[in-house]
């Protein structure tokens, strides 16, 4: 894992959060007095109103939404599961509140009491000494 793969974690979380606010909103939206909930069946093959074109549009979006949700779903879990297999309780705490809790280092530093760039400079020392480990098995 790189700092640039943690940094993607809250990327990921508001990506989505504004996925989830989409799919709702596909849920929300009436056509006519009825609410379009799946993909509209034709029986002839050929889409005869509007409301079905757009409900076969809405359906489909929703479908790339969600399939689009669970693949970040996925990496957001990858940087969580990594997170709890660092051994070192220090290092946690900082990827925790940097990456996780979307702190600054300045500010992770004055939690921790250290000197603005000790978090940062602690963090890429682990993340390098872990790499070479993984390289050298």
């Amino acid at each position: 894992m790189t700092i640039h793969e943690l940094s993607k974690y809250h990327k990921i979380k508001n990506e989505m959060k504004q996925l989830e606010d989409s799919i709702r909103e596909l849920e929300e939206t009436v056509i006519g007095s009825s609410k379009i909930t799946g993909m509209p069946l034709s029986i002839s093959g050929v889409n005869s109103s509007p409301t079905e074109r757009i409900g076969i549009k809405l359906a489909s979006l929703k479908q790339k939404l969600t399939d689009k949700t669970e693949q970040l779903l996925d990496e957001a879990q990858k940087i969580e599961e990594y997170i709890e297999t660092v051994d070192d309780v220090d290092i946690r705490i900082i990827i925790s509140k940097r990456f996780l809790d979307c702190k600054t280092w300045q500010q992770v530093a004055n939690e921790i009491h250290a000197d603005r760039s000790t978090p940062y400079y602690r963090l890429k020392k682990y993340l390098k000494d872990n790499l070479k480990e993984e390289t050298n098995k």
